[in-house]
Order: C-alpha cells, then structure tokens, then sequence
C-alpha cells in the first residue's frame, strides 16, 4: 500500500493554481495514516457513514456548489470514470462550505453529473473530521465583499472492501481512474 504525504497534496494545488496539468497527487508516494471513515448527512437529514458503501468502488471528493471551474471539474471527472468503469461504483461528492450547502443542495449538484452520485455534507465538524480522515484541507475566508473556498481538488477511490487504493488529481484521465478500480 501506498501513503500520501501533505506536500504532495499542496504541491499539486499549487500546480493546478498555476495552471499546470498532468499532475498526479499519488505518484509512487505512500498514502500515510487516511481513515476511510466519515459520518455525514444526506438529503433527508439522515446520517451517512462510509460502511453503507462497502462493497463498491468509490470515488470521493470535497469540494461545494458556487464553484465555478475547479469543482464542476472534479464532478465531470467522476461523472466519466463512472460511466466508463465496469464494475459497482458510486461517487460522493462532500461539500466543505457547510453555510451555504444544505446536503440536499449537495447531493442535487452532485446527480447533475451521473445518476452514481450522491452528495453529503453536514456541520462543520462533521466535514472537517471527514477532510482531516482524508488528509484533505479546505479554508472558507469570508469577509463584506469576498466569500471565498478553498479546498483540497484531488478524487480519492475506494476499493469495495474499504481500501484506499489511489489519489488523482483534477485533471486525471477518467479511462485511467476507471482502469485502477478493482
């Protein structure tokens, strides 16, 4: 098994910020301590852990719905390996600005990309455990003119039984996402 370290984490937002691609968030380097573990909200006020999932391939990102580019990005990239991957999958898409994302706004943006998706959010405790198990980072910096987020960009996929297999960035290739599913 792999482990990732942060640096590769920031390295590629950095990258994406400036505009780079081809960057690949996992590439020979080890996934560390992650937890694949949440417990989030779904649209009906009903909580959601990662144990409800078990038994398909799952691709996970954080991200939140007034984005404009880099998370319509990520949406589409996980909307396409899905519909490429022959096997039983599911994408979750986790909203991290947990004052404007009600869950069913979420999980209304993330169907919009595949009928495999779902959309969870929560408090702001519950999303940050969530982002902390999966060494992902998000900051929302607001002030009377700018309401701004940041976050983590990469896709993480989940083996059926719990495992994580690997971390892609943004702009990784859909065919190639949907190939490393088991």
């Amino acid at each position: 098994m792999r482990s990732i370290r942060p640096l590769a984490i920031v390295l590629s937002s950095i990258c994406l910020a400036a505009g780079l691609t081809g960057v690949s968030v996992a590439q020979e380097t080890e996934f560390g301590d992650m937890k694949i573990e949440f417990e989030l909200v779904d649209r009906n006020g009903e909580t959601t852990t990662y144990e409800e999932f078990r038994g398909k391939n799952v691709l996970l990102a954080f991200g939140f719905t007034h984005c404009l580019h880099i998370c319509p990005m990520i949406g589409a990239k996980m909307a396409a390996a899905l519909n490429v991957a022959d096997k039983d999958s599911v994408g979750i898409f986790i909203s991290i600005d947990t004052e404007r994302d009600t869950p069913a706004i979420t999980d209304d943006y993330a169907k919009k990309f595949a009928a495999p998706m779902i959309g969870l959010s929560g408090s702001h405790a519950q999303v940050a455990v969530a982002a902390k198990n999966f060494n992902a980072t998000f900051v929302v910096t607001k002030s009377e003119d700018t309401y701004t987020v940041q976050h983590t960009p990469s896709i993480f996929l989940i083996s059926p039984d719990g495992e994580l297999i690997d971390v892609f960035a943004m702009n990784a290739d859909a065919n190639k996402i949907a190939q490393v599913m088991r």
